[in-house]
């Protein structure tokens, strides 16, 4: 039992560290410049597709012990359907590459990319952010006053 009450603490202690927020610092936005990453895939064509179908109608008539006539008409109708050539559709990703100078003076380009998270502009200023390996998580506040943490990875210096 007192094994067992010790595991559990060093778990508690250990999910408490890691979960444990960074301290966050203060980074200096100079400029930011908005871009769009294009990119294109191919959507495959389809060949055409004919159907027909057909009906059929007959009359036999015996004339005579061994002799039988028979008329008949067939009609038949047959469906296309046109194939579609293949096509190319190209479309863009908003980025923004935000200039910033970091609490020891380092000059970073930060860069993020829309789709999955946010992206935002950075208006020159002051902002907090909290720096984990080659991510920065800078803090901003939209007209509301809601604060949003937005991830950008450090892409090189300027």
């Amino acid at each position: 039992m007192k094994r067992a009450t010790s595991a559990f603490c060093f778990l508690l202690l250990a999910t408490a560290a890691v979960g444990k927020d960074k301290p966050k610092i203060t980074i200096q936005v100079v400029d930011t410049q908005a871009s769009e990453r294009q990119y294109s895939y191919v959507v495959p064509g389809t060949a055409a597709q004919s159907t027909t179908n057909c009906n059929s109608n007959a009359t036999a008539m015996a004339i005579g012990d061994n002799m039988t006539t028979a008329n008949g008409t067939t009609n038949c109708r047959t469906t296309t359907t046109p194939g579609r050539p293949a096509r190319t559709v190209v479309n863009s990703i908003p980025q923004e590459h935000v200039h910033a100078i970091m609490p020891e003076g380092t000059h970073v380009t930060l860069w993020c990319q829309r789709g999955f998270r946010q992206c935002r502009y950075l208006n020159p200023g002051t902002y907090a952010a909290q720096l984990s390996g080659d991510t920065l998580w800078v803090y901003g506040h939209d007209l509301g006053g809601k604060e949003h943490k937005i991830k950008y990875h450090a892409a090189g210096g300027w």
